[in-house]
């Protein structure tokens, strides 16, 4: 009995602290956000990780809960959202968001004589003012399907949480399946799907990472479960949510044989184009593609190997080298997710899931920009893997946020230290306990074949 009233009272604590962050925790102050949020992880951590004897449909309905009470909450630590609902509304003018940048349209178009418009565009920032939208065309739907049925920033907000919504409980019920394919423990996912930092940017800050994963996850499913055309289709549709599936390819096609690689490129390519075509001409997609590539060189934010190389390029030259090192630590990212994709076997179908979780560690370690939602997809591959390190990064990452105070954007250099020291501590630690298994599973062999290799 006792036990059952813990459970409850942690419960009814975790929804109120929700409800907090959601609702009375503005993000300059950090001391209140992180507080509650370590509090809050500390909950969670208690109810899944110890399970407390709770059931899958338990769980379930815990995860609904606690997306519900954000449902009507304002974001808080991010101001993407004006932008979603400024591309929305340029579709229902009759524009295309790749056509123009805002500051274009306010200048030529009296935007701004329109209350809502004027509203979005100063919420958005300066930064999304002066760039082309950077949201691939299925991303441009779901920001359009709000915008046709109102103008109203709250009614907004709560249809695109609703989408998210949807798209978590995919994610939710993919994951299990998948779980059940690699004859893992099911309640693994709550990992993800419980956990504070994916509700709160997802159902707190709608982002559509979450979208992004539920096709990602349906496509790596139907691979495993030899379903290639099914998986090109899904991995199609997530690429037109975030780029960053792109990269997630040759890790896909290690799994195939080489003639259903070439199908699969095939209908990825199909679906990609087909999409594509609804928004994008040459022109507009150069326009998407270079704001993407501004975003990288513009923005600064909780880097981690690239602030290291960024302090060595202000000792030599005497500023900042993002213009000539960025693009070089882009083609060294590229090298060396191709040689991890090329030279590592697939012993078992766990090793997709492990090989895409070190290309991202890859790929983040090295970017100029890590906003804390990006790791949703290391925290989400981590969960059909053995490693930890992505579960302890989600609560590390949100130390970023101090970054944003009253007065100013100044990132903290202490806390930056502390998020990547603990992260590296345990990613190196738990790579030298999976050694040999895992992470450095290499065989030279591989490199020469291609084929779907898996244990007998």
């Amino acid at each position: 009995m006792k036990y059952k009233v813990l459970t409850l009272v942690a419960v009814m604590v975790s929804g109120l602290l929700f409800y907090l962050l959601g609702y009375q925790t503005p993000r300059e102050n950090f001391v209140a956000f992180y507080g509650t949020y370590l509090l809050l992880f500390g909950l969670f951590y208690w109810l899944t990780i110890n399970k407390q004897g709770f059931s899958f449909r338990q769980f379930f309905g815990l995860a609904i809960l606690f997306r519900v009470i954000l449902l009507f909450s304002f974001p808080e630590l991010s101001n993407d959202f004006f932008r979603f609902f400024w591309d929305g509304e340029l579709i229902t003018h009759g524009i295309n968001p790749y056509a123009h940048t805002p500051n274009d349209l306010i200048s030529h178009n009296g935007f701004l004589s329109e209350p809502y418009m004027r509203y979005l565009f100063h919420g958005m920032g300066e930064l999304s003012q002066s760039h082309y939208s950077c949201y691939p065309p299925l991303n441009q739907v779901f920001f359009f399907i709000p915008s046709v049925i109102s103008d109203s920033v709250t009614t907004n907000l709560i249809i695109l949480k609703l989408i998210i919504l949807l798209a978590d409980i995919g994610v939710i019920f993919v994951g299990k399946k998948i779980l059940e394919h690699l004859k893992m423990d099911v309640d693994k996912i709550w990992l993800y799907a419980l956990n504070p930092f994916i509700i709160l940017e997802f159902s707190g800050n709608v982002h559509f990472e979450g979208v992004m994963i539920f096709f990602l996850l349906c496509s790596i499913y139907f691979l495993l479960k030899e379903n290639w055309l099914m998986s090109a289709i899904f991995i199609g549709l997530a690429i037109h949510i975030k780029l960053i599936p792109l990269m997630l390819l040759p890790f896909v096609f290690k799994k195939l044989k080489v003639r259903k690689t070439i199908g699969y490129i095939a209908m990825t390519a199909l679906v990609v184009i087909l999409l594509g075509r609804v928004f994008l001409s040459e022109i507009f997609l150069n326009n998407m593609l270079s704001s993407i590539g501004d975003y990288f060189v513009s923005f600064e934010f909780n880097a981690s190997i690239f602030y290291v190389v960024r302090e060595i390029g202000f000792l030599i030259v005497g500023y900042d080298t993002v213009l000539t090192v960025g693009p070089i630590m882009g083609y060294l990212v590229f090298f060396l997710i191709m040689l991890l994709a090329l030279i590592r076997s697939y012993k078992t179908e766990q090793d997709i899931f492990v090989s895409m979780l070190f290309g991202l560690v890859i790929y983040y370690a090295f970017a100029t920009t890590i906003h804390p939602w990006y790791i949703s997809l290391i925290l989400i591959f981590s969960v059909f893997t053995r490693y930890r390190f992505g579960l302890i990064w989600s609560f590390l990452v949100m130390l970023s946020y101090s970054a944003y105070g009253v007065d100013a954007f100044k990132e903290n250099t202490l806390l930056l230290i502390t998020e990547y020291v603990i992260l590296a501590v345990v990613m190196f630690y738990e790579i030298k306990k999976y050694w040999r298994k895992d992470v450095i599973g290499l065989e030279i062999k591989s490199f020469f074949t291609f084929k779907n290799e898996q244990a007998p």
